[in-house]
């Protein structure tokens, strides 16, 4: 059935070509461009679409917080998409008017202190959520030169102008440099930093340098538990007890004095885009822009090496970073149609495969479409991954067309090309579509959010039927000469590659078992940065990749209160959470002063009694009691019942414990709060971070681990099918060679700095799938008789040009991502050069003379050696 079918499809295609042209054509672009009339997509400008998780055990209280938490800063009364239902015999309280509520005491208001004087007493309120410079100087000595310093506080009225911008969203006036403490530090009483001379420096170099050994205690001694309080405190000298020594110590300097370049950090009195946002106060990035500009500006003109920003306005600047980025991925089209016209003798043929490309991308984007109308940005690198897959099929038809053209050897062509190119491209698709299973949302399609899985699938399974019905129609032309390059390729290679078998193998076996260590030692979940967006050198993603190694400072249970007994309990379990170790609350919540208001509660009879002791009291009446409480009892953000909107039925109850631990993006230091944090959970309740972005990354963390792993061995496993079905025996030899391909390029990429973030982790899925494309198609031009010298010798003649090309046209695309902004670009790009280049090597050098070692002895004659023979026997003339 498969062969009749084969050969009706290859004769209509030999007999009637300009209809197989039309038809896909009006397939892949009538259809489509309809589909994206009726529903359009948008590019989003969320860089953070898809990168979350979904079905886990923290997504649910996450999801949960993320949607009451913007209603809760105003009220208590939540719109619920399905309203609870209240008793008909409870009393309905009246309503009250809307107006914004406050946090408790123990939450720090944006507001709450305004500072503008550059030498304090105090902490600076919310200190850690200003934005920051960092500056690299050549030593420790050098932040005592008095240049140096007069600079920098210069930098104040340099940037003035930018800064003010800021002034009706910030409460703080000064920036905080090494030069306006070392003003607060000296003895001499100066007003400012500009006053600072040689005899000022000379006390505060002696001050500091005597007060480093006592950083540990210093440190200790301003932490929330001690308080200036601790035995520790005794340690400390006077000199090195103030507040700006501790600030000095724990924000500016890095923790190693000898550390050469050395860091010094910089607080501006502007706080970061999130630190804005997380309290509700709306600015424009705009100014941001304005700001940085400035500051760089002002470091060039004063010599600084500015080496990092905290702004957190990365995520708003990536769309355009984007787009300028994609535009490279027309450079690598470019690059691969030059490579593919001078292969082929004809522009014809190259614009022909570029075209196919573009379709394919239509065509994909019409099926999308159906499904979403978010393209997230991550979506834009199927275009470069594209060009380098599908070039690959361009070269095997070109090198595989007969020589003499008929009905015959052309479906003798088609069938074997189709096949071939069916198994290399369903081995990269596979690894897309297993990732459907993945909890985390940018590995599947969860409508309506992104699918970065489904876009390239479709991409690449659009690529592979528009290159069957049309690249067939432009094979007529053959490569009529060889360079000294072909000359090398075609017959010297195959000599090597039989007379130097052991040694290869021996060598690249080595390289592959080294790539297995390097990568199982130094593959590794991110430490520092959640989520890379542009390129390491950027100064915002340098300062999240740098910032916390060199300084010191970075469905759900249903819920109910309708017994006395449960009113007990939740109190019970706030008053236990309030006193674990690394929370420390003093102060009551809600329940347990509800309690204490209870029990003062006078009862009669005839009147409604609330207080729980009084045998006057039921639990009928506690719904009206929970209610009555809240008109005496003080409530607020953090601190809260919560009804519905709707029928003001009470829902559920919030409270926000402070706890001392510190976020770190490290998996390990993650695991461990996390764990601690669940200890506060109470029963038939559930927690959540109030800044959605530290469970996030927690769970995508451990997502990455489980689904980057199956997807891996879930492809390797597709891909030994495939293996099997086209090389039937010589499977074995194949998937040796995919392994070594996989350690080799995953040192590599270890080697140049990768971590397996998300977008790392959808990249390495893809390894199985490209590592087996060379050597299928050397598989495939293995004959079936002979000896297992000849059959090696004329695989490799026969593959070795499609392959080595096609590697050649990957390196190209991916070299052409290297100027890249985004990080996606870039690491897309480095991946493919990489991949390129070990999975040529692997597949020509190792694949190959692995075939000595399986190939079947020949039984008989070998025709090629036979041939050889009468070659050397004829006589010569």
């Amino acid at each position: 059935m498969i062969e009749r079918v084969g050969r009706l499809y290859s004769r209509s295609l030999y007999r009637h070509p300009v209809l197989f042209l039309i038809i896909p054509l009006l397939i892949t672009t009538v259809i489509p461009f309809g589909l994206l009339w009726l529903f359009p997509i948008r590019l989003s400008q969320n860089a953070e679409i898809g990168f979350d998780t979904k079905d886990t055990v923290l997504s649910g209280p996450r999801l949960a917080w993320a949607r009451i938490q913007p209603s809760l800063m105003f009220s208590n009364r939540i719109a619920f998409s399905n309203p609870r239902p209240i008793d008909t015999d409870v009393q309905q309280p009246s309503v009250q008017p809307v107006n914004k509520r406050v946090r408790r005491s123990w939450a720090d208001n944006l507001l709450s202190a305004i500072n503008q004087v550059a030498c304090y007493d105090s902490p600076i309120p919310l200190m850690d959520h200003l934005s920051q410079i960092v500056l690299e100087v050549p030593n420790y000595d050098a932040i005592f030169d008095l240049k140096f310093l007069d600079k920098l506080c210069q930098m104040q009225s340099n940037i003035s102008k930018p800064l003010s911008r800021f002034d009706a969203f910030t409460p703080y006036r000064n920036i905080w440099s090494v030069a306006n403490m070392f003003a607060c530090i000296s003895p001499n009483l100066r007003v400012n930093c500009t006053q600072l001379d040689e005899s000022d420096i000379k006390i505060v170099r002696k001050t500091i340098d005597n007060c480093w050994k006592y950083r540990t205690p210093i440190f200790e001694c301003r932490n929330e538990k001690c308080q200036g309080q601790c035995a520790t405190c005794r340690e400390v000298p006077e000199e090195c007890s103030s507040q700006i020594m501790h600030d000095l110590f724990y924000r500016l300097l890095p923790k190693n004095r000898d550390e050469t370049p050395f860091l010094v950090n910089t607080f501006l009195p502007v706080f970061t885009l999130t630190g804005y946002i997380t309290q509700n106060i709306p600015v424009d990035v705009i100014l941001y822009d304005a700001l940085e500009l400035s500051v760089i500006d002002y470091s060039k003109n004063s010599g600084f090496e500015l080496k990092g920003l905290l702004m957190d306005v990365k995520r708003d600047r990536l769309l355009a970073a984007a787009l300028r980025d994609s535009v490279l991925a027309l450079l690598a089209a470019g690059l691969v149609m030059i490579v593919v016209a001078v292969h082929s003798q004809s522009l014809l043929y190259a614009f022909v495969v570029i075209l196919l490309l573009a379709l394919s991308v239509v065509g994909a984007l019409g099926v999308y479409s159906l499904f979403t109308d978010e393209f997230p940005l991550l979506n834009l690198v199927t275009f470069v991954l594209l060009i380098a897959i599908g070039s690959d099929d361009a070269f095997l038809l070109k090198s595989n067309f007969p020589n003499h053209l008929n009905e015959e050897t052309f479906h003798s062509f088609v069938t074997h090309t189709s096949f071939t190119m069916f198994l290399t491209c369903f081995s990269t698709v596979v690894p897309f579509f297993i990732n459907i299973t993945s909890n985390v949302i940018v590995f599947r399609r969860v409508y309506p959010l992104s699918c970065f899985g489904l876009f390239a699938g479709v991409t690449v399974i659009f690529n592979y039927f528009m290159v069957v019905s049309h690249l067939d129609c432009f094979t007529g032309f053959k490569f009529p000469y060889r360079s000294v390059f072909s000359h090398l390729l075609y017959v010297l290679l195959p000599h090597v590659l039989v007379q130097g078998r052991y040694v290869l193998m021996a060598l690249l076996s080595i390289v592959a078992i080294g790539g297995a260590a390097i990568t199982y030692q130094g593959l590794h979940l991110p430490e520092y940065n959640p989520l890379q967006l542009f390129t390491s050198d950027n100064l915002h993603e340098w300062y999240d990749n740098n910032a916390e190694r060199n300084f010191e400072f970075v469905s759900d249970p249903f819920f109910s209160l309708k017994t006395a007994r449960d009113v007990h309990k939740i109190a019970r379990s706030l008053e236990k959470a309030r006193q674990l170790p690394f929370v420390n609350h003093q102060a009551k919540f809600w329940p347990e002063r509800f309690l204490d208001w209870s029990d003062k509660y006078p009862c009669a009879r005839g009147f409604l009694c609330c207080n729980m002791s009084n045998p006057l009291f039921s639990d009928s009446y506690l719904d009206f009691c929970l209610r009555n409480s809240t008109s005496f009892l003080a409530t607020s953000y953090n601190d809260t019942p919560i009804f519905d909107n709707q029928t003001f039925a009470f829902v559920g109850y919030t409270a926000m414990l402070p706890t001392t631990l510190k976020y770190n993006h490290r998996f390990s230091k993650l695991t461990k709060s996390f764990e601690m944090l669940e200890m506060t959970k109470p029963d038939g309740g559930w927690w959540a971070p109030e800044w959605w972005l530290m469970s996030t990354w927690f769970d995508l963390l451990s997502s990455i681990v489980q689904d980057c792993l199956s997807s891996v061995v879930g492809s390797l496993i597709f891909v030994a099918i495939f293996a099997f079905i086209q090389l039937k025996f010589q499977a074995i030899a194949a998937v040796v060679t995919i392994a070594g391909v996989i350690f080799t390029s995953s040192a590599i990429v270890t080697l140049l700095g990768w971590v397996l973030g998300v977008l790392e982790a959808v990249i390495l899925v893809l390894v199985v799938g490209l590592s087996f494309d060379y050597t299928l198609h050397y598989g495939a031009a293995l004959p079936d008789h002979g000896c297992a010298e000849h059959r090696i010798r004329e695989a490799t003649s026969k593959g070795v040009g499609p392959v080595t090309l096609a590697a050649f046209t990957s390196f190209l695309a991916g070299a052409s991502m290297l100027p890249a902004l985004t990080h996606a670009f870039y690491q897309v790009g480095v991946f493919l050069v990489v991949i390129s280049w070990t999975s040529w090597t692997f597949s020509t050098f190792f694949y190959l003379p692995m075939l000595s070692l399986t190939l079947p002895r020949q039984s008989g004659i070998c025709p090629y050696c036979e041939k050889t023979n009468l070659m050397h026997l004829s006589p010569r003339r």
